[in-house]
């Protein structure tokens, strides 16, 4: 067992090294083929807002070379909806399910988050920090949210900015980081406007081994978990030298969901 909150009084045991990050299966409802939740420790959701978000308009996907970058603008049904139509179907998985909080609605994190307190099926949350944040800011959010909830909080981090913002988020009681929000980029899209958001897919995992090396050489003493672009056991294996404890796959179960499998059989073997 993996254990991501070791100073938590919840515990937040993880029975594989595999995590299915942000949206990778949707709200434990969109499979790709041959992927099931025995596959994975957690599964973390979509971003969730309190009241429902429309998001961006279509044209959220650009291309680039070995990625791509895909800006949803959080678009979710809203917090009631989806503990509505989802909560009964996460107790009955025995995988913990985390939901991710939407990283444009700040002023809704403590009313989640503490709402999730009552709320059986969820195991914890995983904050996400946008990029261009400050320690400040950092140090602020996971303040809010920590004295909201006593659930196990992961906060996810730009690999760029990992190292400064770390120790903030740590000191304002995160549990876990994920380090794995690729930089911000831009690419044409196929109408020919241009789309600026986070790198993702293989080109994003330079920039996850690099945050991760050096966010462990910081000793924080918190589990760190790898999440962007990793897709090969290379790739999962080079973060667990770094100095991560699990590893969370999104992209590849979208674009080659047989070669998640195989990932994740070679890593259990």
């Amino acid at each position: 067992m993996i254990e991501l909150a070791p100073h938590n009084k919840h515990s937040l045991a993880l029975a594989a090294p595999v995590m299915a990050g942000s949206g990778a299966v949707g709200y434990a409802d969109a499979w790709p083929p041959g992927i099931s939740a025995t596959m994975f420790g957690a599964l973390v959701t979509p971003p969730v807002s309190w009241r429902p978000r429309r998001g961006h308009s279509p044209g959220r996907l650009a291309e680039t070379p070995a990625g791509f970058i895909l800006t949803t603008g959080d678009h979710n049904p809203g917090f009631r909806r989806v503990m509505d139509d989802h909560a009964l179907e996460w107790r009955r998985l025995a995988v913990p399910i985390l939901m991710a909080l939407a990283g444009s609605t700040v002023e809704d994190w403590d009313r989640i988050a503490g709402r999730l307190e009552e709320e059986p099926g969820v195991a914890g949350l995983e904050l996400h920090v946008t990029a261009g944040a400050r320690p400040v800011d950092v140090a602020n959010w996971v303040g809010v949210v920590r004295r909201a909830t006593t659930l196990p909080l992961l906060v996810k981090l730009p690999s760029s900015q990992a190292a400064t913002l770390a120790p903030a988020a740590v000191g304002a009681g995160a549990d876990a980081l994920v380090i794995g929000s690729g930089p911000l980029a831009a690419a044409v899209r196929q109408d020919g406007a241009r789309l600026t958001g986070p790198l993702a897919g293989p080109a994003a995992f330079p920039f996850t081994l690099v945050g991760v090396a050096a966010v462990a050489e910081l000793g924080l003493s918190v589990p760190i978990v790898a999440g962007g672009g990793i897709c090969r056991l290379e790739d999962a294996q080079a973060c667990f030298r770094a100095g991560a404890m699990a590893i969370q796959l999104r992209s590849l179960l979208w674009v080659d969901p047989a070669a998640a499998v195989r990932l994740v059989e070679a890593l259990r073997g």
